[in-house]
């Protein structure tokens, strides 16, 4: 007969097993499944122990995947919802510039334009790109990028 302890570890590899999480994450899980907080404290330790979650691995890697379809301020905002806490999310956002969110910003405007038939109003491209997490700063760029281009 499994121990309680045995279940939670059981449950929680169960959970990593589809994809990574955080800390946060895993402990919700637990939490959800009716654990003790003794007993997830005790599970969360031997899943950082053995490294099977690493919040700072999580949020580069994170990042990395969704740099394409979100910007800086965006993911920010994501892996604050995922239980990242502010300090990690400071340094891995730090490794990524703003010359790589400019980037992945005019690669997603360029797609748009081309969606539209190479015509695109720039205040509703602006709105795009501010609802996909993008910084102003970055979205000015690519607006007026895109504009010199066309006159």
């Amino acid at each position: 007969m499994k121990t309680e302890f045995d279940q939670a570890r059981s449950f929680a590899y169960r959970v990593l097993a589809f994809r990574r999480r955080t800390r946060r994450e895993l402990e919700l899980r637990l939490e959800q499944k009716g654990f003790s907080m003794e007993i997830s404290r005790r599970v969360l330790e031997l899943m950082v122990t053995y490294s099977y979650i690493d919040d700072k691995a999580f949020a580069r890697l994170w990042v990395e995947q969704r740099l394409s379809k979100r910007g800086l301020p965006g993911l920010r905002r994501e892996l604050l919802g995922k239980g990242v806490q502010p300090d990690i999310i400071d340094e891995t956002l730090s490794e990524f510039g703003e010359d790589v969110e400019y980037g992945a910003a005019m690669e997603l405007a360029k797609k748009r334009v081309g969606i539209r038939g190479g015509v695109c109003l720039i205040p509703r491209l602006a709105g795009y790109l501010e609802r996909r997490g993008f910084s102003y700063e970055a979205i000015g760029k690519v607006c007026r990028t895109l504009r010199d281009k066309e006159g």
